[in-house]
């Protein structure tokens, strides 16, 4: 998890946006997130090793074997390519009922930080419950995972408002986040001084 190291650090963050992106999630146990991050920050495995499609780690695990003891540098840089781009085709792959749960993303109305996320949902989700995360930022089709806890959950008359705070989520991936942020920040303002403008005419 990133640790907030100043205010302007904390500002970037906490900007907020209306959005729609892709996504998928599903509810996972303390345990089992604990053993994920531990096995992650000891250089052990990926965190995401389980969203590999079935196919492409069948027939890339031989050849990565080889690679890694040649160039262990391009191996690493392979892999962490193989994983996006296995995230990637579980989300267009959503029809395909072999593929497991978490893959079958779909499109959220959100509002979105780069601290958490609120989206509504049919399911009721009780504050302190643990997701894994499967998002699709667009226009950009960039795609990364994270770790988010349910901090409030609101009925409303179609379902519930789920309002999460992410516990876990790569430097990389949170800058990628931000960036995003602050663009859909820039068009919704050029947005809506165009339709001040036309008013005015």
């Amino acid at each position: 998890m990133n640790i907030i190291k100043d205010t302007d650090t904390e500002k970037r963050q906490s900007i907020r946006v209306k959005d729609r992106i892709l996504m998928g999630f599903k509810e996972i146990s303390q345990q089992e997130y604990e053993e994920r991050i531990s096995e992650y920050m000891e250089g052990l495995s990926d965190p995401w090793i389980e969203t590999s499609h079935p196919s492409l780690r069948k027939s890339t695990k031989n050849h990565m074997k080889r690679l890694r003891d040649r160039d262990p540098d391009l191996a690493a840089i392979l892999e962490i390519l193989d994983q996006k781009l296995n995230l990637l085709l579980g989300i267009l792959g959503s029809e395909d009922t072999s593929l497991s749960p978490e893959y079958r993303a779909r499109l959220y109305k959100v509002d979105l930080s780069a601290k958490g996320i609120g989206f509504r949902s049919q399911e009721h989700l009780a504050p302190g419950r643990l997701l894994s995360f499967y998002i699709g930022l667009l226009p950009e089709h960039y795609y990364f995972n994270c770790f988010g806890k349910v901090v409030r959950s609101r009925k409303e008359e179609s379902g519930h408002f789920i309002a999460v705070e992410f516990v876990w989520i790569t430097e990389d991936d949170q800058e990628k986040l931000i960036e995003h942020i602050f663009s859909r920040q820039v068009l919704q303002l050029r947005m809506r001084r165009k339709k001040k403008e036309q008013k005015e005419d």
